[in-house]
């Protein structure tokens, strides 16, 4: 039995090591694009397949729940990170990256979600107003609090500006005075 989880291993290993290889040494299609996309969701479907053989026979190794992570949160399957991501904080708590995705990819599956709502026209009543105070809590989370613009201008502090003050007074003291004694800014152009 241990062997056969020996050469299990090695041969998923081996494999892993050529994906990369097999996929580079395909022939070109007529539509570049369309070919490479398929190609790389191709090699992504038969690398999943690989790692999660490797996760079947290691059970308490996260190692290939974070390389499966890794491949759906990059290529926007966000439901199939979040998943994976659960495998690896089973095994290992702590870990940071799978914290990060699942935080991300639950936001952005979020997000999709309000804004196909919201293009329905269905986004009101209790859904809207949840809505709203959890963006309220997200921000404030990130440390970006929304303030009312009307509450800072009436809370904003006058400023003292010495500069603006000295130049008013020195433009006042060049002007010359006329003979009722009022300043005329413009008399020199009359």
């Amino acid at each position: 039995m241990n062997r056969w989880k020996t050469r299990l291993i090695s041969s998923v290993a081996m494999t892993c090591l050529m994906l990369p290889l097999a996929a580079s040494a395909a022939p070109a299609a007529a539509a570049p694009a369309v070919a490479d996309t398929t190609q790389k969701n191709t090699a992504a479907d038969q690398e999943i397949k690989v790692l999660k053989d490797v996760a079947q026979a290691r059970p308490t190794e996260k190692t290939p729940w974070v390389r499966m992570t890794q491949i759906k949160y990059d290529a926007g399957s966000y439901g199939d990170a979040l998943a994976y991501a659960s495998e690896v904080l089973q095994r290992d708590p702590v870990d940071k990256y799978a914290r990060g995705v699942v935080a991300l990819s639950s936001l952005k599956l979020s997000i999709k979600a309000l804004n196909d709502l919201s293009a329905q026209s269905d986004l009101n009543g209790t859904v809207l107003t949840d809505a709203q105070s959890q963006t309220k809590l997200l921000r404030e989370s990130l440390g970006e609090t929304v303030v009312d613009p009307a509450a800072v201008a009436e809370a904003k502090p006058k400023v003292y500006h010495p500069i603006r003050k000295k130049a008013v007074r020195a433009a006042k003291a060049a002007t010359p005075a006329d003979a009722g004694g009022d300043a005329k800014p413009f008399g020199a152009l009359q």
